[in-house]
């Protein structure tokens, strides 16, 4: 029993990877002397050159014509191997069906 709760915790281990993921803050106004307001977030690919000033633009009207403040930042998370994380829970199933 104790051998195959250890067996199902080290494979559930090896299914986890950690990346990261990148999302802007996005700040926008139109006309002159305006305030920059936030709009909101938005998920990119990357932080990279101008992506996330890019994406903010072409995601709210605002920031098409007016002021944008773009902010990128990296958040690390854990994430699953789909591919892993099938077999994986497919042992899970078959071995606690046995017992």
């Amino acid at each position: 029993m104790h051998d195959t709760v250890l067996l199902i915790f080290i494979l559930l281990l090896l299914s986890i990877i950690h990346v990261n993921s990148y999302g802007c803050s996005c700040s926008c106004c139109t006309g002159s002397g305006c305030s920059l307001v936030y709009l909101g977030g938005i998920n990119v690919q990357t932080c990279a050159s101008t992506t996330c000033y890019d994406t903010c633009k072409a995601s709210y009207t605002t920031c098409s014509t007016g002021s944008v403040n773009a902010v990128c930042s990296a958040t690390n998370i854990f994430k699953f191997y789909k591919t892993s994380s099938l077999i994986v829970f497919t042992l899970i199933i078959i071995l606690t069906l046995n017992e």
